[in-house]
């Protein structure tokens, strides 16, 4: 099977392409990125690009399921007009080249508390995306709302180290609706990612934080 991912460089797109680099059955990945990858393998058809050329990339890129892992923080993108157009108009512009160009799944890594009504500007952004490319004619879409991202960065994320802190005080009292405000493991999702995209199911798949995980793993 041959996957695109859009965003490779960071925690969860990092994980996603050494676990598909090492399954067998994926035998190619197409990974469009801004900058190079410091990870290298045969399977990895990479794609640095500016990102106002990428709709004409996209459009060339043969796969089957497109994982979209693009986003930015505040901290990097203070302006909400630009932080806008690389969520919400790069993920549009992928998955609609995509779709044009055979990919039949689409799985979009969201955040958990997406919600369009948010008067919140990143979850009322993220529930916007989920609705606009709930609406594009793919035969599985799939859309991840991970917490708090568990994970070695290359950056210090002031607010994340934060958050993080303080989800290790209350995890032991996030049980039952309130577990899927634990923390989670970047390696995690990847591996629910590529799991589903063998698993192909068709329609509109939610996957909350706290369905991320495995029995056997």
């Amino acid at each position: 099977m041959k996957i695109t991912i859009i965003g490779g460089t960071g925690l969860i797109g990092m994980q996603l392409i050494k676990q598909a680099c090492a399954d067998h059955y994926f035998t190619k990945i197409n990974v469009i990125v801004r900058r190079s990858l410091a990870f290298k393998d045969p399977k990895i058809n990479e794609l640095v690009i500016d990102f106002s050329d990428l709709s004409s990339v996209i459009k060339e890129t043969i796969g089957d399921a497109l994982v979209c892992a693009l986003g930015t923080t505040r901290k990097t993108t203070p302006d909400k007009k630009y932080y806008r157009e690389i969520d919400l108009t790069y993920t549009l512009i992928s998955a609609k080249g995509a779709l044009e160009n055979g990919h039949k799944q689409i799985h979009l890594i969201s955040s958990i508390g997406a919600n369009e009504n948010s008067a919140v500007f990143y979850p009322a952004l993220k529930g916007e995306i989920e609705r606009l490319v709930s609406q594009l004619p793919f035969l599985s879409t799939y859309i991840y709302r991970p917490s708090v991202l568990l994970g070695q960065r290359k950056s210090f994320r002031f607010f994340e180290y934060l958050s993080k802190g303080i989800l290790f005080v209350l995890s032991p009292f996030l049980i039952g609706s309130l577990s899927k405000y634990r923390g989670i493991s970047a390696e995690k999702v990847a591996q629910k990612i590529l799991f589903e995209i063998k698993n192909n199911k068709p329609g509109i798949q939610i996957v909350e934080s706290n369905e991320i995980k495995f029995n056997n793993i």
